[in-house]
């Protein structure tokens, strides 16, 4: 589908090798050695190609694929029909269309019996031929009624409908308004509706607890940035929500602006939004406190003129930090780190080493939305957000001086809550271990 994206004719013979070569030619990326292996792609492959594809998609480069038939809604009648790409996707897709409260995602991604009962309801009021009595008959019968196609192959166990379920009911239901193709970003309409959609789907997927040494692995795996860093949790919870959200909803084409000088906000549907981590507690030993309510942001430059141009928005995970109070996880990453990179680690500034975190739990999403420059005043007026100068960066070699840094933006996220939150789901108790 990439490939068809950039007008790229594929031959049925090529490998995916040959494939991403011939990509990368479109895209003005230098196709290194390392990124094949005989006729497939590696991860640092993978990696450039999905750089490259993210400023392309930016830069408005890249053109609609025509979507792919969902399973059993085949024939010209189903023909304009755009699939949801997962369950957060489709709910919220079904719910919109007639209005009905936003939607999310219980445990284990299952959707909630409301997201049919209120189409039933809605469509179909007091119509004997809806059968509530159970999640599964309530979809096989809203799909013959709305003359879609059902299967048991469309349902689990545990009362869950599949994605092509759902998929089925959200086809028959657009074609009976007239909404038939529609997509997304038709559904939600509102930076607030988005930010709780976003929400609901890191809700829906993320880790329920991050362990320090696996996710450092990960990070370092999968050729991402984070893998040195104290704060690691930060790192591998951007780039898991980055996923997730990737893999959640139909990107729009062409896409959102999300650069602004040296910084690339993370992630746009229809609005643009960066996704940070919080340490809302810290455990030390036996001991939970409350952490500091106070959360770095980002330049304040790139914010200001992303938010004068289109409004900005954060996605915020907070959560639970074990601290390393015995400091066995620095012991471990300084030696994980010492056999990476065969040099001991730059010196901090003040000399002193912070207290790392050796797990995660994520507690609670929120959505903050900051829609123009007047809404940005008032709001570091009232303490939500605050330009904060920055330290120098960290010496390069001892006795250095580290390079200096453009000040940031900072979070007050207690009074943020009560302010420019839009939405906030949170996980049902507390996981640890996981």
């Amino acid at each position: 589908m990439l490939a068809e994206a950039l007008d790229i004719e594929e031959d049925p013979s090529w490998t995916s090798a040959r494939t991403a070569q011939r990509i990368a030619n479109r895209l003005d990326l230098f196709w290194e050695p390392e990124y094949v292996d005989r006729t497939s792609v590696t991860l640092p492959g993978f990696n450039a190609l999905l750089q490259a594809v993210s400023y392309a998609h930016a830069e408005r480069a890249l053109r609609r694929v025509v979507a792919r038939s969902a399973p059993g809604l085949h024939g010209p009648e189903w023909a304009a029909f755009n699939p949801a790409r997962s369950k957060i996707e489709a709910v919220t897709r079904i719910a919109a269309l007639t209005g009905a409260p936003r939607e999310w995602l219980g445990p284990g991604s299952k959707e909630h019996k409301s997201v049919l009962l209120n189409l039933a309801t809605n469509l179909f009021p007091n119509d004997a031929r809806i059968d509530v009595t159970s999640k599964h008959r309530l979809g096989a019968s809203l799909a013959q009624v709305l003359n879609a196609p059902w299967s048991n192959d469309f349902t689990a166990t545990g009362q869950t409908i599949k994605l092509t379920g759902l998929n089925a009911i959200l086809a028959g239901a657009e074609r009976r308004l007239g909404r038939l193709g529609e997509v997304v970003t038709d559904a939600i309409t509102t930076p607030e509706a988005e930010g709780d959609a976003l929400a609901a789907a890191l809700l829906a997927s993320l880790p329920v607890h991050w362990d320090a040494r696996k996710a450092v692995r990960w990070l370092a795996d999968n050729g991402l940035r984070g893998s040195n860093d104290l704060e690691w949790q930060g790192f591998y919870g951007e780039e898991k929500a980055k996923a997730i959200l990737n893999a959640s909803f139909t990107p729009k084409v062409p896409g959102t602006k999300r650069s602004y000088g040296s910084t690339d906000f993370d992630y746009a549907l229809s609005w643009v939004w960066d996704i940070k981590v919080h340490t809302s507690l810290q455990t030390v030993g036996a001991l939970t406190k409350r952490a500091n309510d106070a959360m770095l942001l980002n330049d304040e430059q790139a914010v200001r003129n992303c938010v004068e141009e289109q409004g900005l928005g954060f996605l915020v995970v907070s959560g639970e930090a074990i601290m390393d109070h015995t400091g066995e996880f620095k012991v471990w990453h300084d030696a994980w780190k010492l056999t990476r990179s065969k040099r001991p680690p730059a010196p901090s500034n003040s000399g002193i080493s912070k207290t790392r975190k050796t797990a995660f739990t994520p507690l609670h999403v929120d959505a903050y939305w900051v829609p123009d420059t007047l809404s940005l005043r008032a709001a570091i007026l009232s303490g939500q957000l605050a330009p904060r100068p920055q330290g120098r960066q960290a010496p390069k070699t001892p006795g250095g001086v580290g390079s200096p840094r453009p000040p940031k933006f900072e979070m007050n996220t207690a009074k943020a809550s009560h302010g420019i939150r839009v939405a906030s789901h949170s996980w049902p108790t507390p996981r640890r271990g996981a």
